[in-house]
């Protein structure tokens, strides 16, 4: 008798084959040993994409090498479908191994999947990786470019994007929209007025390109810095090449009406990225702390001590209660990062990199406090906030305490 797939293989068309199979594998796994090569591929590809969605990332990339074993190369689309689904879990190990991946099949794929990984690693804070991809793209498009450009500036390295930008006009290449808004963020972090306003202009005098809402806003932060409401009004009034249109100068207008405060009071909540896979249990919490929060407290009280010799001195503006000043220094302590990282301390092994994300701003203090001990600890701590990635080594932040 013969077997069902045998039938669907020799009576349906492949459309329906592959729509009858992707059906299958969600309920039960198919014996591969069966399958003709045609239709491997399409159910081991069938099986890699909803692992994908579902961002079972382990079981994925069981699947990618399964596809290897038996000679399938996973479809480009499918690859940068599991990069998506590693940035959305933080999984640096997995972005690894599918970097590892891509390098030994490099010829079959194009440079679409090459920008995806550039994309990837700068999510996951790992700049490094992200440029010795970048420098091995044969034939870059303005894409690579751009990915370039914008991660650099999400990760503080606003000067080293704005070299790309120079490197990208040197080789000839025509900026777009996208290129444009990434440099005037670059200006933005590095907090440069003048050269700012030296992009903001160039765009339209130099490229015609029609500065749209998200430029006109990325340049009204960098104002915000120097001007006061007024200037900043005649400035976009009486000194700027392209004016905006009605509805851009109305959304302005708000924007320059009211100052956002910051929410200082809301409880962040903060993930911690052990051995690369981000926790995400808050270690505030007593009810789903996990083991050691006693040790992670006593951890953090002994740092306290170590970077008040070091010169840190507690900066209580940040507290918004009305308390004494020894309860906004013992407030100040217990900010939710800094217990992320004295658990991550006592966690991992010496010299690991700490990966704390956040939702909300990083206050000035607990900026301060890890760049102090990112002095003396011999590590590399990275913070992501709701701004950008700020990268505390030997001392010293990405962001040049700009931002």
């Amino acid at each position: 008798m013969a077997s069902p797939l045998s039938f669907c293989s020799q009576n349906l068309d492949k459309g329906f084959f592959t729509l009858s199979l992707e059906k299958v594998t969600l309920k039960k796994k198919i014996p591969i040993g069966i399958l003709n090569f045609s239709q491997q591929n399409v159910v081991l590809g069938s099986n890699l994409k909803q692992l994908s969605r579902e961002k079972d990332i382990m079981s994925a990339l069981e699947a990618l090498d399964e596809m290897k074993s038996n000679g399938i190369l996973a479809e480009s689309q499918d690859v940068i479908e599991l990069m998506q689904a590693i940035v959305d879990m933080k999984f640096l190990d997995a972005g690894k191994r599918i970097h590892e991946y891509i390098q030994r099949n490099s010829s079959d794929f194009d440079v679409i999947v090459f920008n995806k990984l550039i994309e990837t690693y700068f999510k996951l804070g790992e700049t490094r990786s992200a440029r010795q991809v970048f420098d091995r793209i044969l034939h870059r498009n303005l894409d690579s470019w751009n990915k370039m450009i914008i991660g650099l500036v999400e990760n503080g390295e606003g000067e080293v994007a704005l070299r790309v930008f120079s490197r990208l006009v040197k080789d000839g290449i025509e900026p777009n929209y996208s290129t444009f808004l990434g440099v005037l963020k670059a200006c933005e972090c590095l907090g440069d007025l003048e050269k700012g306003q030296e992009y903001f202009e160039s765009m339209s005098r130099d490229y015609g390109i029609c500065p749209s809402l998200e430029h006109y806003l990325s340049f009204l932060n960098l104002l915000k810095k120097y001007k006061t409401t007024s200037e900043m009004r005649e400035y976009f009034l009486t000194k700027m090449l392209s004016k905006p249109s009605t509805k851009v100068w109305r959304i302005l207008e708000n924007h320059l009406r009211t100052e956002p405060k910051e929410q200082m009071k809301q409880t962040p909540n903060l993930k911690l990225n052990k051995n690369n896979m981000v926790n995400e249990n808050p270690v505030s919490n007593s009810k789903c702390a996990p083991p050691g929060k006693e040790k992670a407290y006593e951890k953090l009280r002994l740092l306290s001590k170590e970077v008040k010799k070091a010169g840190y001195v507690p900066d209580t503006k940040y507290v918004l209660h009305d308390l004494d000043q020894e309860a906004k220094e013992r407030a100040l302590l217990y900010h939710s990062e800094r217990l992320a990282i004295a658990y991550g301390l006592i966690s991992t092994p010496p010299g690991t990199t700490l990966r704390i994300i956040k939702n909300l701003r990083i206050c000035g203090d607990c900026h301060n406090f890890i760049k102090i001990l990112s002095s003396f600890e011999k590590r590399e701590f990275i913070v992501r906030d709701n701004k950008r990635f700020h990268h505390f080594k030997d001392g010293k932040c990405s962001c040049g305490d700009f931002w």
